[in-house]
């Protein structure tokens, strides 16, 4: 069954059923001499090698005509095995998370549907041989084609057991302040955050970021928290509070010397993870506003922050030994006065 729009040549029709879904999609790789590239989600895979009468031969035979084949899904541990008997029939094939449903275009046709369903072929599909409908379908497919990896890089990820690096830009404030509570309750060995002004202190720790925090010290005596903050006197009364009230080994607090002109909020977990996010503080409002965040498990970015939070705690401890100095140095004064002027009376 098919409901369709024609003009002589151009059509445009929504299948149903599997004869008229699977036969136009035979039509479509068999109508294919220049390329087919194409997008499944994790279950194609497994619907083009296991029925090989409908998908596999059809994409031999293109290939046998000269037609390129492009080929992106998500791979997974689950369909590994389809992937590496699918990467042996196409010419390219990349991974790429997070899409549903299936889309194909080559250079005349484009074809769509909605659901894949393991091992079963297809019962709907969305049909066009429309040029702005083809051309639409191939700017979608090749958006697609840019983020993708290679599927060998893909495959050796999952086969050794390789944790990909990532660095994710992330805008939604609700999003950016649950992960941040996702990762400080995650960590395992140590927490390393800067809060850059003392609006963004008080903010953390009135929605539970720093309860959470000295909750997983409790849970964990092994871990280490260092917190540099910066300070006024109501950020100083809380901390003494929290550290008369958790006296915690494992947990210390330094005040940020010289506060940056540039207000990010920097989170370091287990040296493994980053979280930084811009900061901005309201006129008339003690909660700061949340600007874009960048959340990275890149070695190097992840290493680089340890790095800043690092210079600006030794920069903290050098401030404090030149205060002591200079204490110490006033005392040495006083002392030496009197001593004069003792010296002077006893001529």
């Amino acid at each position: 069954m098919s409901v369709s729009e024609n003009s002589q040549q151009d059509s445009t029709e929504v299948l149903y059923g599997v004869e008229s879904a699977v036969g136009r999609g035979v039509q479509f790789m068999q109508n294919a001499n220049k390329w087919m590239d194409l997008y499944g989600d994790e279950n194609g895979p497994s619907i083009i090698i296991e029925f090989p009468d409908i998908y596999k031969n059809n994409y031999i035979e293109a290939r046998r005509r000269g037609a390129k084949i492009r080929f992106i899904t998500e791979i997974t541990k689950e369909n590994m095995r389809y992937c590496k008997e699918l990467i042996k029939i196409v010419d390219e094939f990349r991974h790429l998370e997070g899409f549903k449903g299936g889309i194909a275009v080559s250079e005349s046709e484009y074809m769509t549907t909605t659901t894949l369903r393991q091992s079963e072929i297809l019962t709907q599909v969305f049909y066009s041989n429309v040029k702005e409908v083809v051309e639409q379908g191939q700017y979608v497919f090749d958006t697609f084609w840019k983020k993708a990896v290679p599927a060998e890089q893909k495959i050796r990820e999952i086969e050794e057991g390789i944790v990909p690096d990532f660095i994710e830009p992330i805008k939604d404030a609700n999003e950016i302040q649950s992960l941040q509570l996702k990762l400080v309750s995650s960590a395992q060995d140590e927490i390393l955050i800067i809060f850059p002004t003392v609006d963004t202190f008080r903010y953390y720790q009135e929605v539970g970021v720093i309860r959470s925090i000295l909750d997983g010290l409790n849970k964990n005596p092994s871990m280490k928290v260092n917190i540099l903050t910066a300070k006024d006197k109501n950020v100083i009364d809380i901390v003494d509070r929290l550290l008369r009230q958790h006296s915690l080994h494992n947990l210390d607090i330094k005040y940020i010397v010289q506060p940056a002109e540039a207000t990010v909020l920097t989170l370091v977990v287990d040296r493994k993870f980053s979280l930084s996010v811009e900061v901005k503080e309201q006129e008339n409002s003690q909660e700061p506003i949340m600007g874009l965040a960048t959340y990275s498990n890149s070695k190097s970015t992840v290493l680089s922050y340890a790095s800043i939070f690092e210079s600006l705690w030794r920069q903290d401890e050098l401030y404090e030994q030149l205060r002591h100095s200079t204490e110490d140095l006033g005392e040495m004064k006083r002392y030496l006065n009197q001593v004069l002027r003792e010296v002077k009376r006893n001529k």
